[in-house]
């Protein structure tokens, strides 16, 4: 593994552990989608690719505020943070209304993207228009729809909440993959970005068709993630 040279020690380390957990995050990512959903492989392996992501996104901030920013893995960041933590939360509150923690989430949510515009144009930093505002409008749809959670009818919530949780851990991974991609291929972007988002959008719609008919076939009522639990069905091998 090799950097670019005229980097300091510190930043050499945090790119380091970086790579490192962000390798094992995407590992991780792809064996949480090829296995059952709500099994106990898919269950342990979504904890340890949470531990992974939560490494990653915390060195990409430190790397991006304090050594070397750049305004796409920056809106990367924000996405697959929000995404990864209201996912996780979805999981949490199995289909009940958003607490505290979750409305400030999704007020900040709301308003990073036109703060974020205000930020680049007052301070004249490069970015790229059109991979910007495809990353911040989804962080925008995603905090515009956890805010209406606490006003939509909890019957909605009842029977989301598990579309939701996959909904948003797949856009985390597929934010961290693009990311990855447009780092590692920086001659052929935005195209090496834009792959990892299509190839990700194409799982969300096979697990959102596929899913409720799998559901719907038991009449159990239990969460997934607990003792007899229903699964979702695994990806098709690649």
């Amino acid at each position: 593994m090799t950097f670019p040279a005229g980097h300091t020690t510190p930043h050499l380390v945090n790119l380091t552990v970086h790579v490192v957990f962000g390798s094992a995050a995407l590992l991780l990512g792809i064996a949480a989608i090829i296995t059952a959903k709500g099994g106990p492989t898919h269950r342990r392996v979504g904890r340890w690719f949470l531990y992974s992501i939560s490494v990653v996104l915390a060195t990409a901030l430190i790397g991006l505020l304090v050594f070397d920013f750049r305004a796409f893995l920056f809106v990367v960041t924000l996405l697959s943070l929000y995404d990864a933590f209201s996912g996780f939360r979805a999981l949490q509150l199995h289909g009940s209304r958003p607490r505290l923690v979750d409305r400030v989430m999704s007020v900040l949510a709301f308003i990073s993207p036109p703060i974020f515009f205000v930020f680049m144009h007052r301070l004249h930093l490069p970015w790229a228009p059109v991979l910007t505002y495809s990353i911040l409008g989804g962080l925008l749809l995603m905090g515009s729809y956890d805010l209406a959670r606490n006003f939509l009818p909890i019957r909605w919530l009842q029977r989301t909440w598990m579309q939701e949780h996959l909904v948003k851990m797949l856009s985390a991974y597929v934010a961290i993959s693009s990311a990855f991609a447009g780092t590692v291929f920086p001659t052929f972007m935005p195209w090496s970005a834009v792959a990892p988002t299509s190839i990700g959008y194409i799982l969300m719609i096979f697990f959102l068709v596929r899913g409720p008919a799998k559901w719907n076939r038991s009449s159990a009522p239990k969460s997934p993630f607990a003792s007899g639990e229903r699964t979702l069905p695994a990806a098709p091998a690649p």
